[in-house]
């Protein structure tokens, strides 16, 4: 018998592509824009997966930082963050319309740029200068000017990540330092100047995303604390649940590993919140006591079980770990969007 009740999501579209997504990115109308790990490609799509245009767009893709994308909400500009430049371009993605030139950033790190929702500024990040810190930088999103710059943390020590609020005036920005540490900062813009201030609370919990009421978000743990639900704007943390009770007993995957959340939780509505676990299980929790209910169970998500030397094993006696065919899963456009290890992006309906 199966430890927690299956919600099985039929397969709505998908698409190959010979090389994984690595930024998928809402834009009006259903559409996404995507681009990849080893290509100089962007690659527009419409609300049922299929191609409506493709791009080569030279970008660097070394020192393992490929090229960050983002968009404006409302489609009319593309932004590209790559190794040593910031490139905004048009919506057909066919005029180069600014670029910012910088130095080049280190491995892994790197920052995309971030629209607000009014669209009416884009913030960056620079990367420091020799002992330099990083800079964060905001330009009118019409005539590309430099409103307000501010230095934020050590030179070419942090990938970072900005989240939309539910408050225009209020960005957050999430610093991560490898498996090291993790910082959340809360930005604005007040009269030509960034204020920026440091969320302690919030130390090494990894951002999620802001349930529907606007009034709460969750953060997944860094290593093995909870998961934790956060007030907004107050941003105290109102809610927690241990990764053992959230895991407890799990039958269906006996293994001398337990599983564990890995990085990555969302709410779907106001009162249910899904994890993607380290074996790339889906487990749907429920707001009020945060405990599993369901697991969500996607039409051609498969299970490898592993030995202790990472080999496939059909042998129960020597099963040490887990892992699913997903590499990453998000939520875009009010359904469910998955990348795969080979090479495909599948859609699914929300599983409630």
């Amino acid at each position: 018998m199966s430890q927690f009740p299956h919600i099985n999501l039929p397969l709505q579209h998908k698409l190959t592509f010979t090389a994984n997504p690595v930024n998928v990115v809402p834009l009006p109308d259903g559409e996404v824009l995507m681009n990849f790990a080893s290509q100089p490609l962007i690659t527009k799509l419409n609300a049922n997966l299929e191609i409506v245009w493709e791009k080569i767009i030279l970008g660097q893709n070394a020192n393992y930082v490929s090229s960050k994308l983002s968009a404006s909400s409302d489609g009319r500009l593309i932004a590209i963050a790559g190794m040593t430049d910031i490139r905004i371009l048009d919506a057909a993605g066919t005029q180069i319309l600014h670029t910012v030139e910088h130095d080049s950033w280190g491995w892994f790190l790197g920052a995309a740029c971030y629209f607000t929702r009014d669209n009416k500024t884009i913030w960056y990040v620079l990367p420091g200068h020799e002992n330099e810190p990083d800079q964060l930088q905001v330009i009118d999103a019409a005539t590309f000017e430099i409103l307000a710059t501010s230095p934020l943390l050590e030179s070419q020590q942090y990938t970072y990540a900005f989240h939309h609020t539910p408050d225009n005036g209020i960005v957050l920005l999430e610093a991560a330092a490898g498996q090291e540490q993790s910082i959340l900062m809360q930005l604005q813009l007040q009269d030509g100047a960034i204020s920026l201030t440091t969320l302690t609370q919030c130390n090494n919990v990894i951002m999620g995303n802001f349930a529907p009421s606007g009034k709460e978000f969750v953060m997944a743990p860094h290593y093995d604390g909870p998961l934790a639900i956060y007030s907004f704007p107050e941003i105290a943390r109102i809610a927690e649940q241990d990764q053992e009770a959230i895991f407890a007993g799990s039958k269906d995957f006996p293994a001398t590993e337990p599983d564990n959340i890995n990085y990555s939780v969302y709410f779907v509505d106001d009162h249910h919140i899904l994890i993607v676990s380290q074996f790339g299980r889906l487990l749907l929790l429920d707001r009020k006591d945060l405990r599993c209910k369901a697991e969500v169970m996607p039409e051609g998500i498969e299970f490898t079980a592993y030995d202790l030397d990472g080999n496939p094993t059909t042998n129960p006696d020597y099963i040490y770990d887990y892992s699913s065919n997903i590499i990453n899963v998000m939520m875009v456009h009010n359904q469910l969007l998955m990348t795969t290890g080979d090479g495909q992006l599948r859609s699914y309906a929300l599983p409630v």
